[in-house]
């Protein structure tokens, strides 16, 4: 396990951590209220990186990060781009619905979902006892 007490250290060899093995790599992040002690671990279960802190400014250091592995996650199978070109004679379509649906722009879309709320205690329900 490997301490980096320099924040620019950490997410540079964050990073690199990643993108050296994209499928193992975890990203675990920690806050202890007691202590007042954020600690951070990124691991490939070959190796940890660790850094610690317990000041408040290195939490703005601490978003950035987590946005750049998300984008990183994210982007890690390019999309293809429709070619604009016609296809070879012979050649199947990239996807079974691309011959057949044209290329339309698609509007966003709006999911609302209902907030549930739990009545009662919110305990184990009794089961009824059968005589």
């Amino acid at each position: 396990m490997v301490n980096i007490h320099q924040w620019d250290e950490f997410q540079k060899a964050a990073e690199e951590l990643y993108l050296l093995s994209p499928k193992t790599t975890r990203y675990v992040a920690k806050y202890r209220h007691v202590e007042g002690k954020l600690v951070l671990k990124v691991t490939d279960d070959r190796t940890c990186l660790k850094y610690k802190t317990d000041q408040m400014q290195d939490l703005n250091k601490f978003e950035r990060l987590n946005r750049s592995l998300m984008a990183k996650m994210h982007n890690r199978a390019p999309t293809q781009e429709p070619s604009t070109g016609s296809a070879p004679a012979g050649s199947a379509p990239a996807h079974p619905s691309a011959a057949a649906a044209p290329a339309t722009a698609a509007a966003p879309v709006t999911i609302s979902s209902p907030v549930i709320q739990q009545q009662g205690g919110g305990g184990k329900a009794k089961k009824n006892k059968r005589r």
